[in-house]
């Protein structure tokens, strides 16, 4: 009988465990127009969040990107972009570099597993 009861909890684990949205990952020097690229065919889905930054005339790091939330003027130029997956999962991509800004972190900020 424990028997039986343990493999059913191993097998609502394991099940758990698959069913938990995992981060994107991008190898270290993706260009953020390759890993945007990648998170749209992966579905999903640019997220403009109320009080974003606004994207400067001829600042190539957001123009055209409405998941900007904000950009850095100076040091080392990060950018923080927001996304949604399908499963509601919320996640921050920062970028790092002027002109073609580089994938330097991915965190969960909101729903995750």
């Amino acid at each position: 009988m424990r028997l039986a009861v343990l493999a059913t909890i191993i097998a609502v684990m394991t099940t758990a465990a698959t069913a938990a949205e995992r981060l994107p990952s991008f190898p270290k020097g993706t260009s953020y127009q390759e890993a945007r690229q990648s998170l749209i065919g992966l579905g999903y889905e640019p997220v403009t969040l109320p009080g974003a930054d606004k994207c400067y005339a001829g600042d190539e790091r957001c123009q055209g990107r409405p998941e900007m939330s904000s950009c850095s003027g100076t040091g080392l130029a990060y950018c923080n972009f927001t996304w949604r997956s399908r499963r509601d999962m919320l996640i921050e991509i920062t970028t790092i570099g002027e002109g073609i800004n580089k994938v330097h972190a991915i965190r969960c900020r909101a729903n995750c597993n």
